[in-house]
């Protein structure tokens, strides 16, 4: 057996060994029939090809995919005969196949093989010419274009399209033109829209791409993003989680929990009826999302499974939680190694958002220096990415979440609790109780390869799971520090933090916040300020 053929059976074992994960991959790098000089994997191959285009890969095995197979060698237009494709021949390709090997290494390599094949035949072709004739000229132009054909159909799905892409600039920039200056909508934007009209002019919208945001543990990465599906989900948009940091059932817990907002120890210990009514509410609310929750470690498999929702148009936004937890088996013993793996990881993410031209929102945990800089007085950056530099290289966006310890330290003190954020009615010490839920963080974008680069301060209701923005246009209090040599002036945040805006969730608390002055009223529609707009070229 040559090498190609040794790769040509590897690659059919690995794709019959877990048809649904490796055909999508197979049939996106473009493996064709012709790439196949064995007779039995060339009708393999068709067999698998049919097998895709009637929709059944996601059920179908080794031994359906046989099935088809017979049917297909005993076509009278198939070119391949069939002897030796038997049932004993496919389970020895599907027991011999390595499990974890990639399936893309032995496409390319495929592929390659038959570059160097179709350029063998061209050049013994023109050999040939040139015994019949002695027009050495005539020759030397047929060769170059039988080898320029070759190459370029080798290319041609790796080619950019670059017209194409321009044309999709000038489209975008043509809506922009029909939504901003023809329907006078300044609302409107590229790519999905986030919870907080702030956050989606910061962005100029979700775009295809890697976004990471990180946190040190319990700062609220998942609650976080709980808040943004919500959004995305009431909008319509299709949403797949790939939940690895918890069972599944708690991430749904959580949405219930920040709809119905009851609490999930009051869940679990003291609902009243009241409660369980709102939850059921909430949870007949969630059911309608159309969310997909999945908890798929490998990233190579993850990658698969987005690739087939995403021909089936099931697919939207992706999220992660979070992303230290991928597994990459591609990797073998590497995997073990966590620079090496979340590299790895990140890369494949990157490609993901890239080849489907989707968002991929991952979460991130930073690592334990970053726990320093509170005590340093500073806020963490991008060297602060747990696991691998290649995340701040291979993201989009990153943004870091990050609590801001003197102002909860001040809302610790005695007297000082955020009380304008706990309903009124209550007992002093239950208002105490309460306003210990409320901590006070910072939303920090602080790569964007749109440029832009900002933060915003959010109040977050920890036992809801609800974030909500802060005054982020208020002015700090400055005081002054130390005496002589040590003195200097020191910014309190405080401000920021004593009231919230109003949501697209017009949350039956605002009616509360309002009540204490804590509410920050929505401004009137932008489209009333598109002349001001037009004059003072203020777009942002």
């Amino acid at each position: 057996m040559t090498d190609t053929a040794q790769t040509e059976a590897a690659l059919i074992g690995i794709i019959l060994a877990d048809v649904p994960s490796v055909l999508p991959v197979a049939m996106a790098a473009g493996v064709r029939a012709s790439w196949f000089q064995a007779d039995p994997w060339a009708v393999v191959w068709l067999a698998l090809e049919r097998v895709w285009k009637d929709g059944t890969a996601a059920t179908a095995d080794a031994v359906s995919v046989f099935e088809v197979a017979k049917k297909v060698a005993a076509d009278p237009d198939i070119k391949f005969p069939a002897a030796r494709l038997t049932a004993a021949t496919i389970s020895e390709v599907v027991s011999n196949a390595e499990v974890g090997v990639y399936a893309e290494s032995h496409i390319a390599a495929l592929k390659s093989a038959n570059i160097e094949r179709s350029i063998r035949r061209e050049m013994a072709a023109n050999e040939r010419l040139f015994a019949s004739t002695l027009d050495a000229a005539e020759v030397g132009v047929q060769m170059r274009a039988s080898l320029d054909a070759v190459l370029a159909d080798a290319v041609a799905d790796r080619k950019i399209a670059v017209g194409k892409l321009l044309d999709g600039i000038i489209a975008e920039s043509e809506t922009a033109y029909q939504k901003r200056i023809v329907e006078k909508d300044l609302t409107w934007t590229p790519g999905y829209r986030m919870p907080w009209e702030e956050l989606t002019r910061q962005l100029n919208g979700l775009r295809p791409g890697l976004h990471v945001i990180a946190a040190r543990p319990s700062v609220g990465k998942t609650a976080f993003a709980v808040n943004l599906m919500r959004y995305w989900l009431e909008q319509g948009v299709r949403v797949v989680l790939n939940q690895l940091d918890m069972p599944r059932v708690e991430m749904m817990r959580r949405f219930v929990s920040e709809l119905a907002r009851v609490s999930l120890r009051k869940a679990l210990f003291s609902p009243t009826r009241t409660d369980i009514d709102a939850m059921r509410a909430a949870a007949d609310t969630v059911a309608a999302w159309p969310l997909s929750v999945t908890e798929i470690r490998d990233v190579d498999d993850f990658r698969t499974f987005c690739m087939v929702e995403r021909a089936a148009g099931h697919l939207g936004i992706v999220v992660c939680d979070y992303l230290g937890l991928f597994h990459a088996r591609a990797l073998g013993r590497e995997d073990a190694v966590e620079y090496a793996r979340v590299s790895y990881v990140s890369d494949t993410l990157k490609r993901l958002a890239n080849e489907l031209g989707v968002p991929v929102v991952a979460l991130c945990q930073l690592n334990r220096e970053s726990a320093k800089a509170d005590q340093a007085g500073r806020e963490p950056g991008l060297a602060d990415l747990r696991g691998s530099g290649s995340i701040e290289q291979d993201a989009f966006t990153v943004t870091l979440l990050h609590r801001d310890k003197p102002v909860v330290d001040k809302w610790n003190m005695p007297g000082s609790e955020p009380r304008q954020f706990i309903p009124g009615g209550m007992e002093p010490t239950a208002q105490i109780y309460g306003a210990e839920d409320v901590d006070a963080v910072w939303w920090i974008l602080c790569k964007s390869q749109n440029g832009a680069t900002g933060k915003f301060p959010f109040v977050v209701r920890k036992r809801y799971f609800a974030w909500m923005l802060g005054d982020y246009a208020a002015r700090p209090l400055l005081r002054e520090e130390g005496a002589g040599a040590t003195k200097r002036t020191v910014e309190d945040n405080s401000p920021k933090f004593a009231r919230v805006h109003s949501d697209w969730r017009h949350d039956p608390l605002e009616a509360a916040l309002r009540q204490n002055e804590a509410l920050i009223e929505p401004p009137p529609p932008r489209q009333e300020s598109f002349n001001a707009v037009m004059d003072t070229g203020d777009w942002s």
